[in-house]
């Protein structure tokens, strides 16, 4: 196709213009970096051929996955296939959302294909295709006729979508005799844009002429709290290109553009009074028709590109003009890259659906990464009301560093830090950071800390000096904000508000107190591998006295269970008066019931006994918030006193999902909390106990949105959270497999410990450091098995297992006596053979 010119729109509404000719700068786009490599480019065109051969071959996963699913014998050995192939909503879930993303551009809409007003953060405005910080347009829809009837048909309601990796397909069946129509749509990543396809299967013996009109609403606007900026969203305003066939539109107040058209844009024609797509907003709907010619027993494509700018017109159409010219190649480099994904770290155990979860909440990751130029480049929180960066993502950062996306961890982790000294300075870790830049909370304390300890967590598995040394200066600064503005008193807990935002908990909590020893643990790993010596032995020093006291002071010995904080009575009746406030909300909405009345009682009562309580500091039971469970998540509890703790949470505080973010509430389930007590089981040996919480998660896997989760268990919140995966890689990789790295040393300690049931597992390609490690356990006639691989020299590895009197050991088939740490191997290919038979040739 030609390229689209760039001249400025003057005109208001909807208006035609004559054709310019294109200026340099919209070709300057492929030469800067943006496109796929030239050198790979028949590579990728041949591997996409593959791919989407076999992913439109196979039937997509149904939501509750076929037994009986088979693949082409091509590819039966390909790990990623099954998951590239998709899941379908089975025509299920037609009113749910989903999400077409990219790390530039991201489009939700619903099931059935159509884009209604969604959303609460800016009401009615969440859905549709946005440019972070700014959104593009509300969504799009298309009609079908025969040329020469007047039978039109609606694309109003899909049969079925298809939720892929890399894309999402939509299904509307037979539209017109013997006409099935699908549409399948991707985000390039990297790309300001959206590809949107159309696909024609006659299967009449003549050919067909169909007229096909598409209508966007165009809905240029500023995203969450820009007034706050003093940022207004102007009317927009559409101009019509003839000669290009493509639609430019503009906002009048701002430097905001979308492109929208049709390639190849032959006999592309503007329809001058178009239906109205009824949304919300100052937006227009432009409408286009096209004529496609469908062969006897053959099949047609019709593509649609729309680009966006947030600076100028001749940065949207030189946007357009590369994706129009090269989405083919867009799109298989992003099927090469979600391919790559799922077969990095990719794991194989006995519990099939699990093992897609695993995968699906790997690609859940990466569908939330937003890079926005001039703020960063990190993960996101959630779909679609939290699509900007949180303090507390410090809990997917490390289910990412687990599965070896260092990269994206790092980058958060600055991205984090760089915003919060923007607003901060001080080593406050910021709560939310929106996609124009703005900090809605500059940091609740906790997020301090778990930014502190994340960075060890990520230091483990890297042993990436460089980034020590550089965030090694913002640890410490945090550490000093813990531990000095944050403890007035000075008896090591900070204080302030932790993960729970409940009015009145303003206090010692205990999710500060143990994510700051964490933070101290952290502090010191760093310190010692910078041979900072002082700072280890002073943080070191911190971390042990704080773990005592978090014991001594927050546990509760007569209830058996830690405190929600510690603190005075005073304290204690806040805490009781915000519960009160906090559920109080909901009777200005019109919303409160019977049980929030009994609560108000509940708190009422709490209140008054703590008001004749002596003024005396001790822990404090208020609302038994889930992270009461912290000590046991990060193994800081007694062994005795945390497996009487786990069986009373099991036993008084959960529901069917998982414990309740308040058991006195006893309301909401939500999969992180649900995940971090599947840790706090998997930390005390409770390999069943564990797997049952992750099993809760797994239970909620495609109940909105194909190939997602929801916040809130089981069914809503946003349908895609990125801190999920906490509760699905961490009990996996740390717990099942037991790997805990010291990359930094190149040295690795397995201890696995499988769940009832399992034998045979393995995990192979993950990334540890700049190694590759492969680990497998098998059951065999001889005994148990167990393969240890590395791409790399010079890495040594320890395998626990518990010590059996009438067992022989083997490594690499000579027999060996183990010592109490384990078995330690060097090399890169190690086989231990555990047996009372003779070893395996």
């Amino acid at each position: 196709m030609a390229p689209v010119s760039d001249s400025v729109c003057t005109a208001a509404h909807v208006r035609r213009s004559g054709p310019k000719q294109v200026t340099s700068e919209c070709w300057r786009f492929e030469t800067a970096g943006r496109g796929p490599s030239s050198i790979k480019r028949g590579v990728l065109a041949a591997l996409l051929g593959l791919v989407l051969t076999a992913a439109f071959a196979v039937e997509p996963r149904a939501a509750q996955v076929s037994p009986d699913a088979t693949l082409p014998s091509l590819v039966t050995n390909d790990y990623a296939v099954h998951i590239l192939a998709g899941i379908s909503n089975q025509g299920r879930t037609q009113q749910q959302p989903y999400v077409t993303a990219g790390d530039r551009t991201y489009l939700i809409g619903t099931q059935d294909g159509n884009f209604p007003d969604m959303g609460q953060h800016t009401p009615g405005e969440m859905g549709g295709l946005w440019l972070p910080p700014i959104k593009l347009i509300d969504g799009f829809q298309a009609r079908i006729a025969e040329v020469g009837t007047d039978k039109e048909t609606l694309l109003s309601k899909s049969a079925e979508m298809v939720a892929y990796p890399y894309g999402n397909l939509f299904r509307y069946g037979r539209v017109l005799d013997d006409m099935e129509v699908d549409r399948f749509q991707f985000s390039p990543d990297r790309q300001q844009g959206l590809i949107v396809q159309y696909r024609f299967k006659n299967a009449s013996d003549r050919a067909r002429r169909l007229r096909f009109e598409w209508s966007v609403k165009t809905d240029l606007r500023p995203g969450w709290s820009s007034e706050r900026l003093g940022i207004r969203d102007g009317e927009d305003v559409v101009d019509w290109r003839p000669n290009d066939g493509v639609f430019i539109a503009r906002d009048i107040d701002n430097t905001w553009f979308c492109v929208c058209g049709a390639t190849p844009s032959a006999d592309a024609r503007q329809i001058e009074h178009p239906r109205p797509i009824l949304t919300n907003g100052r937006g227009v709907t432009a409408a286009s028709s096209y004529t496609v010619t469908v062969g006897p027993h053959a099949g047609a494509t019709l593509t649609f590109v729309v680009s966006g700018s947030t600076n100028s017109q001749s940065d949207a159409v030189g946007i357009y003009n590369f994706l129009a010219q090269h989405h083919a190649a867009l799109l298989a480099e992003k099927v090469a890259r979600h391919r790559s994904l799922i077969n990095s770290a990719r794991i194989t155990i006995p519990d099939q659906r699990l093992q897609e979860v695993y995968n699906w909440s790997r690609i859940n990751m990466e569908w939330l990464v937003r890079d926005v130029p001039g703020v960063g480049r990190g993960l996101s929180g959630g779909f679609m009301e939290y699509p900007w960066w949180f303090g507390t993502e410090t809990y997917s950062l490390q289910a990412l560093t687990m599965t070896g996306d260092f990269d994206l961890a790092k980058g958060t982790l600055r991205l984090l830090r760089e915003q919060s000294d923007k607003v901060n300075a001080n080593g406050r870790i910021v709560h939310e950071i929106t996609t124009d830049g703005q900090v809605v909370n500059r940091g609740n304390t906790q997020e301090t800390a778990q930014f502190v300890a994340t960075i060890g967590k990520v230091f483990e598995w890297t042993g990436d000096l460089d980034f020590a040394r550089q965030m090694y200066p913002a640890m410490r600064r945090s550490i000093d904000w813990l531990l000095g503005e944050m403890d007035a008193n000075k008896n090591l807990f900070p204080e302030g508000y932790g993960i729970m935002e409940v009015y009145g908990l303003n206090a010692e909590l205990i999710d500060v107190a143990v994510y700051t020893q964490q933070a101290l643990q952290a502090a010191a790993r760093i310190a010692a591998s910078l041979n900072d010596t002082a700072a280890k032995d002073r943080y070191g020093r911190l971390a042990a006295d704080l773990k005592e006291r978090i014991n001594q002071r927050f546990w509760i010995e007569r209830d058996g269970t830690y405190a929600d904080f510690y603190g005075n009575e005073s304290q204690a009746v806040s805490a009781a008066e915000g519960a009160i406030k906090q559920i109080d909300l909901r009777r200005a909405a019109g919303k409160l019931t019977q049980a929030d009345e009994d609560l108000i009682t509940h708190y009422e009562r709490l209140k008054s006994e703590f008001s004749a309580m002596p003024e005396q500091n001790r822990g404090w039971i208020t609302n038994k918030n889930w992270v009461i469970a912290t000590p046991m998540e990060t193994g800081i509890a007694p062994r005795v006193r945390a497996i009487r703790f786990l069986e009373k949470i099991r036993r008084e505080n959960s529901g069917e999902y998982g414990p309740y973010l308040s058991a006195v509430e006893r309301r909401s389930m939500m999969t992180i909390s649900t995940g971090v007590q599947a840790v706090a089981e998997g930390m005390y040996g409770r390999t069943d106990e564990a797997m049952s919480y992750v099993d809760r998660i797994v239970q909620t896997f495609n109940r909105v949105s194909p190939g997602s989760i929801s916040e809130m268990m089981p069914d809503y919140g946003c349908f895609t959270i990125a801190w999920t995966s906490y509760g699905i890689v961490l009990p996996l990789i740390q717990h099942v497999f037991g790997i805990r790295p010291d990359a930094g040393n190149k040295t690795i300690v397995f201890e696995p410990h499988l769940p009832a049931g399992w034998e045979n597992i393995s995990i192979e390609d993950l990334p540890v450091g700049a190694n590759l490690i492969s680990f497998s356990r098998t059951r065999t006639e001889k005994g148990v098995l167990y393969d240890i691989e590395a791409k790399e020299d010079g890495w040594s590895f320890v395998l626990r297992e518990k010590a059996s009197p009438d067992t022989t050991y083997f490594l690499n088939g000579k027999p060996i006596n183990p010592a109490s740490s384990g078995i330690r191997m060097e090399g890169r290919k190690n086989r231990v053979l555990i047996s009372s038979e003779h070893p395996l040739s």
